[in-house]
């Protein structure tokens, strides 16, 4: 074994969190005394208990596992002190740490955050880095302070965004970065001779915690590249949508694959649904269309965009909707 070992308390959720987590488990240079991670939870139509990545990753490790409900839980915190840990490793948890949390390890807390810092502080920074058209991003490993994304950052790494990563795609990538990253500087951290610098926070830029209802397109006010930046950003989740009023009724359209075109034939308004010469849909945005290569109806299976439309001949034509979602 060499440098000094630590002892660890990690803390994660997502896809994200799972590399790191087995880089420290693999590295056998510290020890991982438990797993923090958000409370397995009902998803999907049929509601079913699903446990987090990282909880999976755990119980298959056999690693003792904690699921607070809340961080502020006098007897969850009094069970973290009781590991008595050197360092937290925080990645993609979720939840903001409270200070007397903060408080508990002897060497401080760290967190890989999936982006360059202080640029997409926040909670969805490999979305916003797709959303944003940036040709780059990566991780940064930070000390944390009591604000959110807000410390000194110890290292960083970084990598293309691809033309077409998806946010699946990144956040696969960059996870793998995180644990390079991480296992390059937590010897140093350990030992003391880290060097964190302070953030530019006059520079910071700020995400947001993402809505089902954020996939829904609004043609007048979004361009078709960037329609299409937020088509791979939303996948896998929550993807994204337009809202056609056929026949009275809202049908929600999901897209799954499309292709932003230079401009849309003269006079079209934005949502206005034209074929092109490919007998693809197509709809008018606020700048340029969007060729819609792959859809699905609500309830209906995913159809190739020729094939839609020989189905739903009166989409050729129509408009969709632009504003608020439907609830």
């Amino acid at each position: 074994m060499t440098g000094p070992t630590a002892t660890i308390v990690y803390f994660g959720t997502s896809d994200f969190a799972v590399a790191p987590l087995l880089a420290l488990l693999g590295s056998g240079r510290f020890k991982v005394a438990a797993v923090v991670t958000q409370p397995d939870k009902a998803v999907g139509r049929k509601q079913e208990i699903t446990a987090s990545p990282v909880a999976k990753v755990a119980r298959e490790r056999g690693l003792a596992l904690l699921q607070p409900v809340k961080l502020k839980d006098e007897a969850f915190q009094c069970a973290v002190a009781e590991l008595e840990p050197d360092i937290f490793v925080v990645a993609a948890y979720g939840k903001i740490l409270p200070p007397a949390l903060l408080a508990v390890p002897r060497l401080g807390s760290l967190n890989l955050h999936g982006s360059i810092l202080p640029r997409h502080r926040g909670a969805s920074p490999i979305q916003a880095a797709i959303l944003a058209g940036d040709a780059k991003t990566g991780v940064s490993l930070m000390s944390m302070d009591a604000e959110m994304d807000h410390g000194p950052v110890i290292a960083t790494a970084e990598l293309p965004v691809g033309s077409g990563d998806t946010h699946g795609s990144l956040e696969n990538r960059l996870s793998g970065l995180a644990s390079r990253l991480l296992l390059d500087n937590l010897d140093a951290v350990a030992a003391g001779a880290a060097k964190p610098r302070e953030q530019d926070h006059a520079a910071a830029t700020y995400t947001k915690i993402i809505d089902k209802n954020d996939g829904l397109v609004d043609w007048a006010a979004e361009t078709a590249a960037g329609i299409e930046r937020k088509l791979r950003a939303y996948d896998p989740w929550p993807g994204i949508f337009a809202v056609w009023q056929r026949d009275g009724q809202p049908l929600r359209l999901k897209i799954l694959a499309a292709r932003p075109l230079p401009e849309a034939p003269f006079g079209l308004k934005p949502g206005a649904v034209y074929v092109t010469e490919n007998k693809t849909p197509a709809v008018a945005t606020k700048a340029g269309a969007l060729e819609l290569i792959k859809v699905q109806a609500a309830g209906k299976k995913p159809a190739a965009g020729q094939d839609f439309l020989r189905g739903y001949a009166d989409l050729a034509g129509s408009s969709f909707e632009s504003g608020a979602a439907p609830a």
